[in-house]
């Protein structure tokens, strides 16, 4: 292992026993000002994991932690911590060591809550977009500019995967963002085509995939999210254009799972789980089996009777939950209002007739906010910001209120004056599995300036190592991120 002088090290509490502890690091001050070292790790039992790291020099400040999104200072001097002895070995997988990772891999203009750390974990994996983690803790990513399914991993616990610890496993034409693991096998998706290979964690190529769902219609938005419960396969695709005529394509499908062992399944068999939505990107099941979805609202919105042009914060991108098959969600009919001018608004989340169809005899403002013609969005958040993906937090890492927290990536707007998204957020849920309404920045564009399309990384895909550690893919960046808690 390198020395403590080579690595950022922020201490972090242990979740395992047979491991050594980590030298405590100094509290940081509030404008980043110096960190003391603190002591070595304890003896863990003896073996091939990392041991603990001593309080090692800190990197540069990047401001103090943020009380809001409008950020904090500016930076602060290096802590001047002394290194700590490091601890004895651990067991190899079962230990946690903090917020290690080479000082080459640190994120720049990065910023996260106090307490927290962020760096990169992987580069060069070529426009890298669905993430899922396995049994055995491989990071399987589809890289979408190879069209390729690649294994990631980390085999000696310096906190990153360098170029000697990946593998291509799995390749298909046009693979481009779906994946997901379930009962054996590995799916991923085009923009036509749902591929499955029988899968064992064991980083050996795949083989030949079989093809399980055909016949997905192409171009407009392309891509396919998966998801599966033990009984279906779920697949989502979004519109053709920014307003097609109707919702014929804007929708989920799924596919019961004992069906795709017959052959190829066209996609117009698939069952219409759910109607209306203009691009579902995000899907995840919560704990208590619930599919919950992230959508992307349409561009360039304009109504003469709200002010004109609203396209700036205009529509809501949508959390939207899934509890009924079949029910419709609106697109391309009505749209979600999120901040409209005073005299007009009627507050976040409230539907409304789309312009293009509003004076057709049907779909009025009326008809969009009748319950059973439309299902409304859960939440409505700021517009454009470009939900990709949305995972339940249930990791060890974290502090224990985020137990059961969606974690929401935003890839970042193209068409908005003052550029928004680009961030990784957490969106709290209450002891009734409901979201409270807030939107609370986790991994964002620290500056200068306010500009964060300056940022190279646009967060997509999400997954979480099973020491708790969040991975989040950057297509932009070629990179996976990677976020920790270390107080």
């Amino acid at each position: 292992m390198a020395t403590a002088a080579a690595f950022a090290v922020a201490a972090c509490g242990d979740d395992d026993d047979d491991g050594a502890t980590p030298g405590s690091g100094g509290k940081a001050q509030g404008g980043g000002g110096s960190q003391v070292g603190g002591s070595g790790g304890t003896g863990g039992t003896a073996g091939s994991g990392v041991g603990g790291d001593g309080g090692g020099v800190h990197e540069a400040g990047g401001g103090g932690a943020p009380d809001s999104e409008t950020g904090g200072s500016g930076p602060g001097a290096a802590g001047a911590g002394g290194a700590g002895a490091a601890g004895a070995g651990g067991e190899a997988g079962g230990v946690r060591t903090g917020c290690v990772f080479p000082s080459s891999a640190a994120i720049e203009k990065a910023s996260v809550p106090e307490g927290f750390c962020a760096w990169q974990w992987a580069s060069g994996v070529g426009e890298a977009r669905g993430i899922t983690v396995d049994s055995e803790g491989n990071v399987l990513v589809v890289a979408r500019g190879d069209a390729d399914v690649v294994a990631l991993w980390d085999e000696d616990g310096d906190g990153v995967s360098s170029d000697t610890e990946r593998a291509v496993i799995a390749s298909a034409p046009g693979l481009n963002h779906g994946i997901a693991l379930h009962e054996g096998y590995l799916y991923a998706s085009s923009a036509t085509t749902v591929y499955r290979w029988p899968y064992t964690a064991n980083r050996m190529p795949l083989g030949n995939p079989e093809t399980v769902v055909t016949g997905i219609p192409s171009g407009g938005h392309s891509t396919r999210t998966l998801a599966l419960d033990d009984a279906y396969l779920y697949v989502s695709v979004g519109s053709g254009s920014n307003v097609d005529s109707d919702s014929t394509r804007a929708r989920i499908r799924r596919f019961a799972l004992a069906d795709l062992d017959d052959g190829p399944v066209a996609f117009t068999q698939g069952e219409v789980f759910a109607d209306g939505l203009r691009n579902e990107v995000g899907l995840a099941f919560d704990a208590q089996g619930r599919l919950w979805g992230v959508e992307n609202g349409r561009d360039s919105l304009s109504r003469a009777d709200l002010g004109g042009d609203i396209h700036e914060d205009n529509p809501a991108e949508e959390l939207n939950l899934f509890e009924e098959a079949g029910r419709f969600y609106g697109y391309p009919y009505c749209w979600t209002e999120f901040v409209l001018p005073d005299s007009v608004g009627m507050g976040a989340g409230t539907q409304w007739a789309d312009p293009e169809f509003m004076d057709d005899g049907t779909h009025t403002d009326a008809w969009c906010r009748d319950p059973d013609n439309v299902v409304p969005p859960v939440l409505a958040f700021q517009a454009h910001s470009a939900p990709l993906d949305i995972l339940f937090y249930e990791g060890a890492a974290f502090p224990a209120e985020y137990q059961g927290d969606a974690i929401v990536s935003l890839h970042g707007s193209w068409n908005r004056d003052e550029p928004t998204g680009y961030k990784v957020v957490r969106m709290p849920f209450d002891d009734d599995g409901m979201p409270t309404g807030d939107v609370v920045p986790l991994l964002e564009y620290a500056g200068p300036g306010d500009d964060a399309a300056e940022w190279p990384h646009r967060p997509v895909g999400l997954a979480v190592l099973p020491s708790g550690v969040l991975l989040v893919t950057s297509d932009a960046s070629d990179a996976v991120l990677a976020v920790d808690y270390a107080p």
